[in-house]
């Protein structure tokens, strides 16, 4: 099974590659053909008639012929199964990674001759990484049970596959993994199903099941070296109440990690998992179930969660929306300063208030529609938004519960310096914490400003007086 829009770059492929064997004189161009003078086209033309009338079976394979000739040898070649082995594997080298499986697997289904030779040159022995979500969408959602069987057993992934990502594999089961059993090399197993920034709640849910994926797994984590970091498992195992073997099974995992020699923590040497964490794997039923801690699904490296890089940037974090941890090297991720939450700046969007400058994640956004962090009452924002300075109605007011106005300290600020004390009382209680600092900013502004026009005044007219010693200077040449 082949992507339906890598046929044109597979045939160009082909062509290619076959062309690199072609002999020299088939390449040449052909020699430079005479002009005909015309008195003689009319007799041309008679003859090439008669001679079509004495020939009228033309040979059909005079380009199966070329191409037989092209590799040296009589025989035929009918499809692609006939090709040498060296023009497929070149054409294949066009392809994604799993696809090159997919095609080293149809031409065996295709052909009598022995596969062996020729699927190890199409599909090479580079596949520490296995990802479906490196062909279409479209194609790997086709894909079942008995595909994802004999790709792994056409790659040797046993023995081979370090990572595995079941990327947008949602017509599988899982039995289809058996050719992974007893691995003892694979690192990283992604079940999740879906790429990285996507949310992993699907519609329908999947088909992948327990009863078909624990034994294999199981049949890994309890090899004395197992190499196993990290595992990602299918939202729909997650949803409480859960599969009556998924408990047992994350505690084996969680025992087989933590009987592992001790990780720490990148950032400040710490021993891990953490005390506060205790466990390697998340079993209580909260939005974290089933995760790993203190481990980056992109990277594999270990860090804690209280490590602060800098100033409320931690080395690790948890993405609401993905449900996946990350670390800051490999993921830029944003808090929301209203539900504290953190997500990838992929996979949520964010926008700051111009006034207070926290940031607003798209959920919160929706929900309050603007800043509401902007208010009076909550005293630690200094730069308020009212309607009356803020860039739409949906910032909402600060209403004063005296005079019913709506302002900000911005505004109250400037009826302070504009008016002297406000009528209201509020008002001018509220407005007197903030502006003796507003003031002597403005006025250390003021000064700076009015230094620098001085400045520039006298550079001017130092530039004036050297432009007119420079022309002095010319008319006594002159």
């Amino acid at each position: 099974m082949i992507e339906v829009n890598t046929f044109k770059r597979l045939q160009t492929a082909i062509i290619e590659a076959f062309s690199l064997q072609l002999p020299q004189q088939l390449l040449a161009p052909p020699p430079a053909k005479e002009r005909v003078p015309s008195n003689r086209v009319s007799h041309i033309i008679k003859d090439s008639k008669e001679r079509t009338k004495n020939n009228h079976k033309a040979p059909t394979d005079n380009k199966r012929r070329r191409i037989a000739a092209a590799g040296g040898s009589p025989q035929e070649v009918r499809c692609l199964t006939d090709l040498p082995s060296g023009i497929l594997a070149h054409a294949a080298s066009f392809l994604a990674a799993p696809s090159k499986a997919l095609f080293a697997i149809a031409l065996d289904e295709n052909s009598d001759a022995s596969p062996n030779e020729r699927s190890s040159a199409i599909v090479g022995n580079q596949w520490a990484t296995l990802d479906f979500g490196e062909i279409e969408k479209e194609l790997a959602a086709k894909l079942n049970d008995d595909n994802i069987e004999k790709v792994l057993l056409c790659i040797d992934a046993v023995n081979r596959v370090k990572r595995l990502m079941l990327t947008n594999c949602f017509n599988i089961t899982g039995a289809g993994l058996e050719p992974l059993r007893g691995s003892l090399i694979i690192e990283q197993i992604d079940l999740s199903l879906v790429a990285h920034h996507k949310s992993p709640n699907l519609e329908p849910a999947p088909p992948i099941s327990c009863d078909h994926v624990l034994p294999i797994l199981d049949s890994i984590i309890s090899q004395a070296g197992c190499q196993l970091k990290h595992m990602d498992f299918p939202s729909v195992w997650r949803n409480f109440p859960v599969h009556h073997e998924l408990l047992p099974f994350l505690t084996r995992y969680d025992q087989m990690l933590q009987n592992r020699d001790r990780y720490i923590c990148l950032e400040c040497d710490t021993n891990l998992p953490a005390e506060n964490e205790e466990d390697w794997i998340v079993r209580t039923e909260c939005q974290y179930f089933a995760t790993q801690n203190s481990t980056c699904c992109v990277c594999l490296k270990h860090y804690c969660h209280e490590c602060e890089v800098a100033r409320a940037v931690y080395a690790l974090n948890f993405c609401v929306k993905c449900k996946k941890y990350y670390c800051v090297k490999c993921v830029a991720m944003d808090q929301c300063n209203y539900c504290g939450d953190y997500s990838c700046c992929i996979c949520n969007t964010y926008t700051r208030c111009f006034k207070c400058h926290w940031n607003i994640c798209g959920d919160c956004d929706s929900k309050n529609k603007g800043c509401t962090n902007c208010s009076i009452s909550g005293g630690d924002c200094i730069k308020l938004c009212c309607k009356k300075c803020s860039q739409g109605d949906t910032m909402g007011g600060v209403k004063c519960p005296e005079c019913g106005g709506y302002f900000c300290i911005n505004c109250l600020t400037r009826r302070y310096n504009s008016h002297g004390m406000s009528n209201c009382s509020e008002c001018t209680r509220r407005v007197a914490r903030f502006a003796p600092s507003f003031l002597e900013e403005k006025e250390r502004l003021s000064e700076d400003s009015n230094h620098r026009r001085e400045e520039v005044k006298m550079l001017r007219d130092e530039i004036g007086e050297l432009k007119n010693k420079i022309k002095e200077m010319g008319l006594q040449n002159e």
